[in-house]
């Protein structure tokens, strides 16, 4: 039986993963600061939109909804009529309300809110940002279990999950043993691995990696990430 997939539309990265992330899937974008992940995770969604195309959702949980359409409009991403596409929750917005709540608190008050989306604006694709804003606002007790738990909710829900997530400085090669306290990886059905790579004393390089991908024979070596003209791609990286 052939997986359903949900395809990137970034040139080159689909190819990585056999076609795109099979549906369903809780896939981490993992990197450092600069790397672009909360970009390349909007343009996903920028690149599903339209008449017959997956609905989506861009959960931020730190920037506020004007800053970050401010700054996907810059970058290229909006509509025929010139506006931004892809819907966004801002929780950011509510978060001085609850910021004294329990763990239980945050985690029900997003539940609750992507539930009744979902219910009244069906969407297939969701976006979390980020997974640290989760766990500080969340203030959870015991980590392992309650991201489980949480995970375990999206899968429920019938979506395609990206939650972005902050890697360790110099990550190493195969980071699928935790090697820090908010490491997701082993309960991620995927991960996706963005870093800066120094090619000359001048020149710092974009780099992605499918680190992991449950159900898919995909290639595991560094690429480069490129962004031009409001899109992005994924070609050879160079040898340095």
């Amino acid at each position: 039986m052939e997986i359903e997939r949900v395809k990137s539309f970034v040139d080159g990265l689909d190819g990585l993963m056999g076609g795109g992330v099979p549906k369903g899937h809780v896939v981490l974008i993992s990197g450092l600061p600069g790397t672009m992940k909360s970009s390349l995770a909007y343009a996903i969604l920028h690149r599903n939109t339209g008449p017959g195309a997956l609905a989506g959702v861009y959960v931020s949980l730190e920037q506020t909804k004007p800053s970050l359409e401010r700054q996907m409009e810059g970058m290229g991403f909006v509509g025929p009529d010139g506006r931004p596409q892809v819907t966004i929750v801002d929780v950011a917005a509510v978060r001085k309300d609850l910021r004294s709540g329990k763990s239980t608190v945050w985690v029900d008050f997003l539940r609750r809110t992507l539930e009744r989306r979902k219910s009244m604006q069906p969407f297939d694709l969701l976006v979390i940002d980020s997974l640290e804003a989760l766990e500080v606002l969340g203030k959870f007790e015991d980590l392992r279990s309650e991201l489980f738990q949480f995970f375990e909710w999206l899968r429920e829900l019938g979506m395609t999950t990206l939650v972005l997530t902050e890697a360790p400085p110099e990550s190493s090669l195969f980071p699928l043993e935790p090697t820090h306290a908010l490491d997701a990886s082993y309960l991620a059905d995927g991960v996706i691995h963005l870093k800066m790579h120094q090619v000359s004393d001048v020149a710092i390089q974009r780099r992605i990696r499918v680190v992991k991908m449950r159900g898919t024979a995909h290639e595991t070596g560094y690429f480069a990430l490129v962004f031009e003209d409001g899109r992005f791609g994924v070609t050879r990286a160079l040898s340095v």
